[in-house]
């Protein structure tokens, strides 16, 4: 048996091919009870539209592709979640890709979904692709940037106030252990890391605590880098009694770090940039900054829908506040 075409649904339903067109694009006025009756067809014949071949036709793919670093990480699945529900409500489908932190292999992402003729770019990028991002806008491809920004990229934005998080969080710990402290800090090709180390660096500044590379490992946002963070600082003349980690992958890594060497994890205190997948089930010393991925999914999907409907004029930037919850005062 071949494939269950459009003119097989309409002699199936009884109705005009352009009526099954019609249920299909969600464009066009259709009653609800014929609607109803012609979706219930199509399940019934199990029909599977050609996407590929209506993209080509009608110039729409109703696709938006979203390129995460990250697609284990909780909170970018979390933002990605709420923008496929949304993106869905309007018949609009989502195509994850990850980079994996890779500048390389993001490239190749944005060309392969570029080439499926996606509507729309949502990215949260390693800040070295901007020229291809740059020839997606100018094309007339909608992208927004997620929690990052991408120098010399203008358009659409949703970030966090990265620096003002971490300022608090700093200050919090400089109060209590003065100088007793380490950072773990990320890749400064990316802006929230840069902006985070700002902040850190503002707090350390407002003390006038002294501070010397002893106190700061460059991580990469990685699990791993974080194991080497705590090897780098617990191997130290003088470990820090506290660490401020710049995110949630890398905090993971530290308290590994710890359990491989044999350490109570209740020993050293630990703000952590980002929730842990267990946090709720941890006894240490640990307190977070909690993000907004919800919130800023909510925020992406209704800006990347408002382009698409050809809404607004301008472009968008949102700038949400993490909040701080400490477990020790």
């Amino acid at each position: 048996m071949g494939s269950i075409t459009i003119k097989d649904v309409a002699q199936a339903a009884g109705v005009s091919t352009a009526t099954v067109s019609r249920v299909l694009n969600r464009n066009g006025y259709v009653s609800n009870q014929v609607r109803l009756h012609v979706e219930q067809v199509m399940k019934g014949l199990n029909y599977q539209p050609n996407v590929l071949a209506r993209s080509l036709k009608q110039e729409k793919s109703r696709t938006v592709g979203i390129v995460l670093p990250d697609m284990t990480n909780p909170y970018f699945m979390g933002v990605a979640r709420i923008v496929q529900q949304r993106l869905l409500e309007k018949g609009y489908h989502l195509i994850y890709m990850d980079s994996v932190e890779d500048p390389d292999k993001e490239l190749k992402a944005i060309q392969l979904l570029q080439g499926m003729r996606i509507e729309a770019l949502i990215l949260a990028g390693t800040g070295q692709n901007a020229e291809i991002v740059k020839h997606l806008i100018q094309s007339g491809t909608t992208v927004v940037l997620l929690d990052r920004i991408i120098e010399g990229v203008h358009t659409d934005l949703v970030v966090e106030d990265n620096s003002g998080a971490a300022e608090e969080a700093m200050g919090y710990l400089l109060g209590k252990y003065g100088s007793r402290l380490g950072v773990i800090g990320g890749p400064q090709q990316i802006s929230t890391a840069r902006e985070r180390l700002e902040g850190a660096q503002k707090a350390v500044k407002l003390a006038a605590a002294q501070f010397s590379e002893t106190n700061y490992y460059a991580g990469d946002y990685s699990r791993r880098s974080g194991i080497l963070a705590c090897n780098f600082f617990m191997e130290a003349q003088e470990p820090p009694e506290a660490i401020f980690s710049s995110n949630n992958e890398m905090t993971y890594g530290f308290y590994l770090g710890m359990k491989e060497r044999g350490m109570d994890l209740d020993s050293v205190e630990v703000i952590s940039f980002g929730e842990l997948d267990a946090a709720p089930l941890f006894s240490h010393r640990l307190s977070i900054i909690y993000q907004n991925p919800a919130q800023i999914g909510e925020a992406v999907a209704e800006i990347t829908l408002k382009r698409l409907a050809r809404e607004g004029t301008g472009r968008e930037k949102r700038i949400f506040t993490p909040r701080l919850e400490k477990q020790f005062s």
